[in-house]
């Protein structure tokens, strides 16, 4: 005869994973933090989250820069495009966002793409500095793909305990 030990508890764990998808806030939270560090160390590094240098800023940028007492770190004026990164998390996602802008000037999104139309004149040319961790063609950093897969097993493996 056989005998199968441990099937209600089974039952129990299967059970609890039933509704996982309306009880993931935590999972998103953590996500989100993981997508902000990495936006992050993009800044620290002056760096894309795929490990290309930024291009370096022009003297002219350097000794206006000086001249006006800012940070001579690239992308650093005032701190607020590298440092006001907010991450909100509900059950079905998460955002990492920053609405930094001057007189409608978008800077996170002209630094992440670069543009020919920058300044009075429109015909100014900013260089792409990237900080976000996703190419054009919305493909992932294996690192940071990696960290999203971990934290998520952890998550389902913490639910089965």
């Amino acid at each position: 005869m056989i005998e199968v030990k441990g099937l209600e508890e089974l039952q129990m764990k299967l059970k609890s994973l039933q509704n996982i998808e309306k009880k993931t806030k935590p999972l998103m939270q953590t996500l989100g933090n993981i997508l902000q560090n990495e936006i992050e160390a993009s800044f620290e590094n002056e760096s894309s989250p795929f490990g290309q240098k930024w291009q370096a800023l022009k003297p002219s940028t350097i000794r206006q820069k000086q001249k006006l007492g800012k940070s001579s770190n690239i992308l650093r004026s005032d701190g607020n495009l590298a440092d006001k990164w907010i991450v909100k998390a509900d059950d079905k996602k998460a955002t990492v966002s920053n609405n930094t802008n001057k007189n409608g000037f978008a800077y996170g999104l002209v630094h992440q793409f670069g543009t020919n139309k920058a300044g009075r004149s429109k015909n100014v040319r900013i260089a792409a500095r990237p900080f976000l961790p996703v190419d054009k063609s919305g493909h992932l950093p294996n690192r940071t793909k990696q960290a999203i897969e971990d934290a998520t097993i952890e998550f389902i493996i913490n639910k089965l305990k």
